[in-house]
């Protein structure tokens, strides 16, 4: 494997990133119009209540177990990225963000269904829904023109983390709340220690890049 060619894989990575970006935006809607555009359904601290049965959560619940099943689908992902040879890009930051994202929301569909923790699956579809548009574009040839996109994609993540942390936060200091208060402290913790991995990622890759091309043309000017 060591030495052999990289494989040509843009067809397949099109049809999977198609098929991310419709799977995603329809978990999206089911899961958004079925929680927090629902009267009753709380921002701030929604409880575990494996007694509701209505239509809603029904519907929750069996988006949120293909939203689960998305997870595993995101790891060909990896699998991508190493028979093409790019295995620079299997950096800790995506291994951990997908290894915990599995383990973290098969945790949430065995004990937390339909909860204060939807709001980390509804923002996350949305996230992804734009960021395999973007890995569709990019695959087009129009990576020149979006180079700014895949920026934005990077400082909305940064948003996702940061008010994920704030949703977390408002568990604990709103007590009580029948939602587990260690549970929301565990989200408030993963939330901040994403939110700092991926801005060193955004330092690295476009702040200091951007600080070397000033510098480079005030040198050359």
């Amino acid at each position: 494997m060591a030495n052999r060619a990289p494989f040509e894989l843009k067809r397949v990575m099109q049809v999977y990133n198609v098929v991310q970006v419709l799977a995603n935006a329809t978990i999206f809607v089911i899961g958004l119009s079925n929680t927090y555009l629902q009267p009753g359904y709380s921002w701030t601290c929604q409880p575990v209540d494996h007694t509701d049965r209505s239509p809603a959560m029904m519907k929750t619940l069996y988006a949120s177990y293909a939203y689960y099943m998305l997870k595993y689908l995101d790891l060909l992902d990896t699998v991508f990225i190493v028979l093409r040879k790019k295995n620079s890009q299997v950096s800790f930051l995506h291994v951990y963000h997908h290894g915990g994202m599995v383990f973290g929301v098969s945790i949430f569909m065995t004990f937390l269904g339909g909860s204060h923790c939807s709001m980390l699956g509804i923002i996350n579809l949305l996230v992804h829904t734009v960021m395999y548009a973007y890995y569709y574009a990019a695959s087009l040839g129009a990576v020149k023109n979006l180079l700014w996109w895949k920026q934005r994609i990077t400082q909305l993540q940064l948003m996702q983390f940061g008010y994920l942390t704030f949703h977390f936060l408002l568990v604990i200091v709103r007590n009580p709340c029948q939602f587990p208060v260690f549970i929301a402290f565990i989200g408030f913790i993963q939330n901040i220690f994403m939110f700092s991995m991926f801005f060193d990622f955004y330092c690295k890759t476009y702040i200091r890049k951007q600080r070397k091309s000033a510098e480079h043309k005030l040198k050359a000017s």
